[in-house]
């Protein structure tokens, strides 16, 4: 974690005599979030039930899973396109921005009477969801808990900027506060959370033990890796453009998406680049074991569980100062860099950097990965839920009673 803001909340909590009823509202049962309901729904204290607003959301290039290990309610919801109204964040926002409205969204929660919402859908303001569960509190008794995984962005879009009292106000009546990682916290207090409440719940991809490698002589050329999809933030222009500087080395892309054809004239100008297309299980676990390095350049990047797979692959990362993770997985100089959104110049100076790594150093750096990801495991994510949804129960019952 990072030193700059200490998350303690009480070390035990609340003793109970019966499970704790928790219900998440997402976006969607994603891959990266399965694991972590698996792991609460195999728990004894807990009683789950995942509400998702929409099947799969438009342009991943994966298929939404239907026979889930977990209670599951799917969501009747209208799905519109505020891409265009999503100005001003320097980058364009395409195939990114979408907003789901439920038809009945309180409906699940109500037939399954939880203690506690977990308000994970639409980033917060952009989720009618999420509010209605928050303005439903008063009448059924159950407590809130905004699941943060965003940050402020240098330069916000208008409809967050307009958004932004809202968004405080949320977070300000909120019960107690889950996010991803040392980032979020931050940006959950800036907003009004009260910090003894604010528990870490990180989300974490299950990914094998580090594969055997033998690294290269230094002389022999260095394999840069990218996985992701093709859109606008994730830094494509920037890292194609820092690679064109780079001497030597490979640059193999992983993902598709509506810059593919941009990635595509980039390989057919520069025999280097290699577009591999999106690739998943033992394909993506094939991508990491070939690779020497990854590169995570996004101008804007919640978390990116990116750089705790390829960290758990053990590779060294380079990352920009805008990706969530990087601030509490990548020890820079250590496991990797982190270099400023944007600059092509930072970026392209990391990669030579790490290519002038010796094999004792990607030995130490992958040892250094493991001691940290220790901490951001799937099951200390399921016990942060469990703790932050106890502390807001704790407190919409003081609360209740203070009212009586």
């Amino acid at each position: 974690m990072s030193a700059s803001l200490e998350l303690a909340p009480p070390a035990s909590a609340p003793r109970r005599k019966r499970q704790l009823r928790i219900s998440v509202i997402v976006n969607m049962v994603a891959p990266y979030t399965k694991p972590l309901f698996e792991c609460l729904a195999e728990r004894d204290d807990c009683r789950l039930l995942v509400v998702s607003e929409t099947p799969m959301e438009r342009d991943r290039c994966w298929s939404p899973e239907v026979d889930l290990p977990f209670d599951h309610v799917l969501l009747d919801s209208w799905t519109t396109d505020l891409s265009r109204l999503a100005i001003g964040s320097g980058f364009r926002t395409r195939f990114d921005t979408y907003l789901y409205v439920p038809r009945r969204p309180l409906g699940a929660l109500v037939d399954f009477a939880p203690d506690v919402v977990v308000a994970g859908g639409g980033g917060i303001w952009s989720s009618p969801a999420n509010i209605a569960a928050l303005a439903a509190r008063r009448r059924h008794g159950w407590g809130v808990v905004p699941w943060w995984g965003s940050f402020a962005r240098p330069r916000p879009t208008l409809p967050r900027r307009l958004a932004e009292p809202w968004v405080k106000a949320f977070m300000r009546t909120s019960d107690a506060w889950l996010v991803y990682g040392s980032r979020q916290a931050q940006d959950v207090v800036a907003l009004g959370a009260d910090p003894e409440r604010v528990v870490l719940a990180p989300i974490t991809p299950l990914v094998s033990e580090a594969p055997a490698r033998e690294r290269r002589p230094a002389d022999v050329t260095t394999r840069y890796l990218f996985v992701g999809r093709l859109i606008e933030r994730k830094g494509l222009d920037v890292l194609l453009d820092a690679f064109r500087r780079v001497d030597g080395g490979e640059l193999r892309i992983a993902g598709d998406g509506p810059l593919r054809d941009v990635v595509e004239a980039a390989a057919a100008r520069d025999p280097r680049i290699r577009l591999i297309g999106h690739v998943a299980g033992d394909e993506l676990a094939r991508a990491y074991r070939d690779a020497d390095v990854l590169l995570v350049p996004s101008l804007y990047e919640p978390w990116g569980l990116v750089v705790h797979e390829g960290l758990a692959c053990g590779l060294p990362v380079i990352a920009t100062d805008q990706v969530g993770a990087a601030d509490d997985l990548i020890e820079p100089e250590v496991t990797g860099y982190v270099v400023a959104a944007g600059s092509a110049e930072e970026l392209r100076e990391a990669m030579s950097l790490v290519a002038r790594w010796t094999a004792a150093r990607y030995e130490q750096a992958a040892r250094r990965s493991a001691e940290r990801l220790a901490s951001f495991s799937v099951e200390r994510g399921a016990d942060g839920f469990v703790r932050g949804c106890s502390l807001a129960l704790e407190h919409r019952t003081r609360i209740g009673r203070a009212a009586a």
